[in-house]
C-alpha cells in the first residue's frame, strides 16, 4: 500500500493542497467576518440578539449542511475540482449579494446561500487529499489544508474590523466576494487524482469499484459504531467553538468596551497564531500517536476538548487584559486542533468510493447541528436573561460530552478500522 504519491503526482499534489488552501482561506474569511460586522448589522438592520445568531447560525449552517449531502454524492461521482469550482462562484456572488441586504430576512436568505455555495469546499478537498496522501500523513495533509480555517478567520476578522471601520459593514462585503471568483482559474488547473491513489488502486482498480445509491452508502457508513459517536462528537465541538467564535467579538464589545478594530484584531489574531499551532501540532500529535495506536486520533481529539474547558471560562471571566488574551489564544488552540482529526478519521473509516458522502454526512452533524444550535442558542439565552455571558457560559458543557463520545468511539475503532482497511484491499486487480 502507498502512503505517499509517486514523483509525479507529488509535484501535482503538492500544487493541489495549496491551492485548497487558499480556498479554504477564503471560504473561512467570507465565513467569520460577518461576526466582526455583526454589531453594525444589528444596528443597521434593527435586530435581537436572537435574530442576530440565526443569521450567523442557523441561516448558514442549516443550507451549508442540507446542501452537502447533494455535493457530497457529486464529489463521489463527478470530477471534484469542477463541483469545487462552482461552489466558489455561488459562495462569492452570495458574498456580495450580503452587502445589498437592507432587512432581516434578506439577509437570513443570501447568508443561506452562502452556505449552500461553501458546503463544496470540504467534501471535494478531503476526497482529494484522500486520493493524494495516504494514511501516515493523512492528518497532516488534511491539517495543511485546514490551515485555511485560521488563516481565512484571522484574516477576515483583522482587515473586516479595518474595513468596516473605514468604509462599514456592506462595502466590506462586497471587498470579500472578490479573491474567491480570482481563484477558479487555478482550480481549474488541478489533476484530479484516481479515486483510492493513496491506497494503491489504479485507474482500472476505481472503476471496478461498484457505483453505489446515496443511502446504500449511508448504511454502511452508520453501521460503524465508530462513526456514530464521532459524528455526534463533531456536532458538539462545533456547537461549542462557533458558538464561542462568533460572538466573541461581540463580547468584548459589548461587555468590555473593545473598539471594533481591536476586537477584531484579538480574536483575528488569536485564530491566525492558535490556528497554525492548533492544527499543526494537533495534527502531527494525532499522526504520530495513530502510528503507534490506531486509537490515537480520537485520544487526542478528546483530550484537546477536555482541555479547552477551563480556558474558555478563563476568556469569558477574566479581566485583566494580561490573562484575558493568552486564554482566548488557548481556547482557539484547542480548539482548531480538533478540526483536522475530525477529517482523517472520516477518512480512515470509509471506502474512496465513499468518502464524499461520508463528509457531506460529517457537515450535516457538524454543521446543520452544532454550527446551527451553537451561535443561535447563545443569542436566544442572552435576549432571555439580558446577559450574553450566559448564553456563551453554555458552550463548554459540550465539550465534556466530546470526551465522553471519544471513549466510547475508541471501544469500536480497532476492529472496524481493520474491517475497511480489508475491503479497501479487495479492489486490488491482480
Amino acid at each position: 500500500m502507498n502512503d505517499q504519491p509517486s514523483q509525479v503526482a507529488k509535484r501535482h499534489s503538492t500544487y493541489a493542497l495549496i491551492i485548497l488552501v487558499l480556498i479554504n482561506s477564503i471560504n473561512y474569511m467570507d465565513r467569520y467576518v460577518v461576526s466582526i460586522l455583526l454589531p453594525g448589522i444589528t444596528e443597521d438592520l434593527s435586530l435581537t440578539d436572537t435574530q442576530a445568531g440565526l443569521l450567523t447560525g442557523l441561516a448558514f449552517a442549516l443550507f451549508y449542511a442540507l446542501m452537502a449531502l447533494p455535493i457530497g454524492m457529486a464529489v463521489d461521482r463527478f470530477v471534484r475540482k469542477y463541483v469545487l469550482a462552482a461552489g466558489i462562484l455561488v459562495w462569492s456572488f452570495a458574498t456580495f449579494a450580503t452587502g445589498m441586504a437592507g432587512r432581516f430576512i434578506s439577509m437570513f436568505a443570501v447568508r443561506a446561500l452562502t452556505g449552500a455555495g461553501e458546503s463544496s469546499a470540504h467534501p471535494s478537498g478531503v476526497s482529494l487529499l484522500g486520493d493524494y496522501y495516504g494514511q501516515k500523513f493523512r492528518t497532516t495533509a488534511i491539517a495543511i489544508f485546514q490551515m485555511g480555517v485560521p488563516i481565512g478567520a484571522g484574516l477576515g476578522l483583522i482587515l473586516g474590523g479595518i474595513l468596516v471601520e473605514r468604509f462599514g459593514w456592506r462595502q466590506t462585503f462586497f471587498i470579500y466576494a472578490a479573491p474567491g471568483v480570482i481563484l477558479i482559474p487555478l482550480i481549474l488547473m488541478m489533476r484530479e487524482p484516481v479515486r483510492g491513489a493513496s491506497e494503491g488502486l489504479t485507474e482500472k482498480d476505481s472503476e471496478n469499484i461498484m457505483s453505489e445509491g446515496f443511502w446504500t452508502k449511508v448504511r454502511k457508513i452508520l453501521s460503524l459504531k465508530t462513526l456514530i459517536y464521532h459524528y455526534i462528537a463533531t456536532a458538539l465541538i462545533m456547537f461549542a467553538s462557533q458558538g464561542f467564535s462568533m460572538w466573541l467579538p461581540t463580547y468584548l464589545i459589548r461587555e468590555r468596551g473593545f473598539t471594533e478594530e481591536f476586537a477584531g484584531t484579538i480574536t483575528g489574531a488569536g485564530y491566525l497564531i492558535g490556528g497554525f499551532v492548533g492544527a499543526l501540532g494537533g495534527a502531527i500529535i494525532a499522526d504520530r500517536w495513530f502510528r503507534r495506536d490506531k486509537k490515537g486520533r480520537i485520544k487526542v481529539q478528546s483530550l484537546a476538548a477536555l482541555l479547552a474547558i477551563p480556558f474558555v471560562f478563563i476568556a469569558l471571566f477574566s479581566t485583566n487584559n494580561a490573562i484575558l488574551i493568552p486564554g482566548i489564544l488557548m481556547a482557539i488552540i484547542l480548539s482548531i486542533a480538533m478540526f483536522p482529526i475530525l477529517s482523517a478519521i472520516i477518512v480512515d473509516l470509509t471506502e474512496p468510493q465513499d468518502r464524499g458522502v461520508a463528509m457531506a454526512l460529517l457537515l450535516l452533524f457538524q454543521t446543520g447541528i452544532g454550527f446551527s444550535l451553537g451561535p443561535t442558542v447563545v443569542g436566544w439565552i442572552s435576549d432571555l436573561t439580558g446577559s450574553l455571558m450566559l448564553g456563551l457560559l453554555v458552550l463548554p458543557t459540550a465539550y465534556l460530552a466530546v470526551t465522553a463520545m471519544g471513549l466510547l468511539a475508541m471501544r469500536h475503532v480497532i476492529p472496524e478500522y481493520e474491517k475497511v482497511q480489508e475491503k479497501i484491499a479487495g479492489y486490488h486487480t491482480s
